[in-house]
């Protein structure tokens, strides 16, 4: 059985990597089309990276551009980690300007294609903004999307605020219309992937034995892993690959069912809270990632990247 994916995203080094993934296990996959938000970088940056490895890879993925800032808030970007474009640390072929964008309109493209399929997935490895606003402007799409795979969130610590991780802080009145949507979640969390699904750096290193597209990888994972180190981490966490391989191996993890919800203001903008007492109020019902076989995890990365050289 084919599935029909639709994947939304900023790379974003760890996007890269995860797209990467994505594109190296298409045997039963139909991949509607990728689509941008600002994020990791503004969104002019993160666009010109999706073409810039669409490219690389010789791919004619549908594209298209999105939100280039949050529904209420200002964009917050995280150039410290990604470099100034957002994806620095390999030298891509200059040909990528000519890569063909679909539209600049994500909302209405993602909606055109899946009204093309009875249903599909969608992978959303960056802020909400652009599944909210889908979810918003045209409801009816809700019943064909059979499940939702996001890299966000926490069930303990942050990486922006101590209560909050990226993505959710971006735009946690994005999260918030999405978790309360109805359509089913798997929520890949900063708890699991900095605590769980991490790279060492001998992992890292491990990319160069892997042929020219896990050379690409190393170049790019050891520039976010020094920015990673200067900022007290000792690994290099994996989040938006998360995403991805739980959409291709679930198998690989664990996971808890919470109800969740999304502080939108205050010192606590963007956390994720789950309710976890006995008679919770059950506000939504997402299922949380809160573990991962590490070495297989790795593996399977290795193994795709492999299938592409």
């Amino acid at each position: 059985m084919v599935r029909n994916v639709l994947m939304d995203c900023d790379p974003g080094i760890d996007d890269a990597v995860a797209i990467t993934e994505l594109i190296a296990n298409q045997e039963n996959l139909n991949i509607l089309g990728i689509t941008t938000v600002g994020g990791n970088q503004t969104l002019d940056y993160v666009t010109n990276n999706l073409k810039k490895l669409l490219t690389f890879f010789n791919e004619n993925i549908d594209i298209a551009s999105g939100q280039d800032k949050p529904l209420i808030k200002d964009l917050f970007t995280a150039g410290e980690i990604h470099g100034e474009t957002g994806m620095d640390g390999y030298d891509f072929p200059n040909t990528y300007e000519q890569y063909p964008l679909k539209s600049t309109n994500a909302v209405d493209f993602m909606k055109t294609k899946i009204d093309s399929v009875d249903s599909v997935e969608i992978i959303a490895t960056a802020p909400l903004t652009n599944i909210a606003l889908l979810f918003k402007t045209y409801p009816q799409v809700l019943k064909k999307i059979t499940r939702l795979y996001i890299m966000g969130g926490s069930l303990e610590q942050g990486n922006i605020t101590p209560a909050a991780e990226f993505n959710f802080f971006v735009d946690p009145d994005a999260a918030k219309i999405v978790f309360n949507s109805g359509v089913s979640i798997t929520m890949s969390g900063l708890h699991m992937t900095e605590n769980k699904a991490f790279f060492s750096s001998e992992d890292i290193n491990n990319f160069k034995n892997h042929g020219r597209v896990g050379q690409m990888c190393y170049s790019l994972m050891s520039f976010y892993h020094n920015a990673e180190k200067e900022n007290g981490l000792k690994t290099s966490p994996m989040h938006d690959i998360c995403a991805v391989t739980s959409f291709l191996k679930p198998e690989l993890f664990t996971k808890k069912t919470y109800s969740i919800d999304i502080i939108t203001e205050s010192n606590l903008r963007g956390m994720s809270l789950a309710d976890k007492r006995l008679q919770s109020e059950q506000k939504n019902s997402i299922d949380v990632l809160m573990d991962v076989d590490r070495i297989a995890f790795r593996d399977y990365l290795y193994q795709s990247i492999d299938k592409l050289n």
